[in-house]
């Protein structure tokens, strides 16, 4: 009784006290940043999105003013390979499933061939700089088979999982980008990671998914096969979105492929996948 009565008196002394204080902290000032995001994607035309960052406590309010605030617009913007330049030219287009925005298009599409070298060349308006970047089109690594199959578990036997099989080439380290949609390919993904053929020493690789299927869904399966800069760039995004929901967790920088005198964050790379869709049942 006693060892328990003082607990309950220390207990309530510290529930008594104040244990928080405010804090001011002055942080440094913000000069925001052009971000460049561009995939090049074969068959596609040449885009691009160059917009500028925003400071960590900025408002950027989704209203009607939020793109002419966000996107960076008349800058000189080229693509040079095989010899030849092409430019991309400073106006918005837009692709839907999944959607995406762009506000610098070329007029020609990206060649399929793997193995040609990309350089990328952006003269920011009003002497801000340039950003340069480099990049090559990868081989894409095709979908074997996508296989379901149902829980043997009697008790759940209405309920399916998804096996999906590449063949990877192991003379080389490649890396992998794995995007798993349910319905609809706008949907937030149900699987989106990465991975590196080094933990595989079979040639033949599955992405599974567990039993929470049933007949008649929709599985939109794609693999992509990225680069190391794309695979870095990546991985250090998700890490920084792990981070900003941490309060105790160290900010996480951003590995990006672009630089220059303008101060640049972002990822110039191709964009090689392979896509399947399955219906549970059919």
């Amino acid at each position: 009784m006693i060892k328990q009565f003082i607990f309950l008196a220390a207990l309530a002394s510290l529930t008594a006290c104040n244990l928080t204080n405010d804090v001011d902290i002055e942080l440094p000032e913000y000069e925001r940043q052009p971000v460049v995001e561009c995939y090049l994607e074969p068959g596609k035309p040449f885009r691009l999105l160059l917009s500028q960052s925003y400071e960590y406590f900025d408002n950027f309010g989704l209203d009607s003013s939020f793109l002419e605030r966000t996107l960076l617009n008349d800058a000189l913007v080229t693509i040079t390979y095989n010899g030849k330049t092409d430019t991309l030219y400073n106006q918005l287009s837009f692709e839907t499933s999944p959607i995406k925005l762009f506000n610098y298009t070329g007029a020609n599409l990206v060649p399929e061939t793997p193995g040609i070298d990309y350089q990328l060349n952006i003269i920011l308006p009003n002497n801000g700089g340039n950003i340069t970047a480099t990049t090559t089109m990868l081989p894409k690594v095709p979908i074997d088979s996508v296989v379901y199959s149902f829980n043997p578990d009697p008790n759940f036997d209405t309920l399916a999982r998804v096996l999906t099989y590449i063949t990877d080439d192991q003379s080389q380290t490649n890396y992998y980008r794995r995007l798993l949609n349910y319905a609809s390919l706008d949907s937030f993904p149900d699987q989106d990671f990465l991975v590196t053929d080094r933990f595989s020493v079979n040639p033949v690789i599955a992405f599974g998914t567990g039993y929470d299927l049933t007949e008649g869904d929709t599985v939109f399966n794609a693999i992509f096969h990225i680069t190391r800069d794309y695979y870095d760039y990546t991985e250090s995004v998700q890490l920084a979105v792990v981070a900003n929901l941490n309060p105790f967790a160290q900010p996480s920088p951003i590995k990006s492929n672009v630089s220059g005198k303008g101060n640049p964050l972002g990822i110039f790379t191709c964009l090689v996948y392979d896509r399947d869709t399955t219906i549970i049942g059919q």
